[in-house]
């Protein structure tokens, strides 16, 4: 590995360990394991991460680029589940933890820089001590917080409230994932989508 490359992995852990940290204070024995234990991935475009079939025994944060979790209809769509940004964890949250084959796929819609961890890395850091044992329930909250809101706007707004939402709060989706996909995520047709666009442009 090169010195540019290394340089450049050492600036990702530091965004990495800001992301960490938000959730448990760090200290200097903290940031050896976590740069032991999650690994630098990079995938291009359209690259799979996590097929169905496949059981996932890694989780991931994403350093750039964005990635699409979905389930492919028998008619070659693509019901979008989940569309992951940068600066968040992405898994297949039941192929992980219970070790089944995954029924969904888990594919970067642009270049991808990641860190992952498998399943045992985790189980260590949780173990390590009781910090981590905390860390690791918040973030499961998180992930469950967030799955729920996303029923609830499912259910109560409307889909151009979604859209507006999504423009609000995760803008870099907007603007670097295609229209069909964002379309499927909040729930409508690419071209109510682009009626919607267009009533609020």
């Amino acid at each position: 590995m090169n010195a540019l490359l290394t340089n450049e992995i050492e600036k990702f852990y530091e965004l990495l360990i800001k992301k960490i940290s938000l959730l448990s204070k760090l200290d200097v024995d903290d940031v050896k394991l976590i740069k032991s234990l999650f690994h630098f991935e990079h995938y291009k475009k359209d690259e799979p991460i996590i097929r169905v079939g496949e059981v996932s025994d890694k989780a991931y944060y994403i350093i750039s680029g964005y990635m699409k979790y979905y389930k492919l209809l028998e008619s070659g769509d693509d019901l979008i589940i989940h569309l992951y940004a940068p600066d968040n964890f992405a898994a297949s949250l039941d192929s992980f933890f219970k070790k089944e084959r995954s029924k969904e796929e888990l594919t970067c819609i642009t270049d991808c820089r990641l860190f992952s961890i498998s399943k045992t890395n985790l189980e260590i850091l949780f173990s390590t001590n009781e910090k981590w044992g905390t860390f690791g329930r918040k973030l499961m909250e998180t992930f469950l917080i967030e799955k729920e809101e996303r029923i609830i706007d499912q259910i109560s707004l409307t889909a151009q409230q979604r859209y507006i939402k999504l423009i609000e709060t995760h803008p870099g989706i907007v603007q670097n994932v295609p229209i069909k996909l964002i379309a499927s995520f909040i729930g409508v047709k690419p071209e109510s989508l682009s009626r919607i666009r267009k009533q609020i442009n």
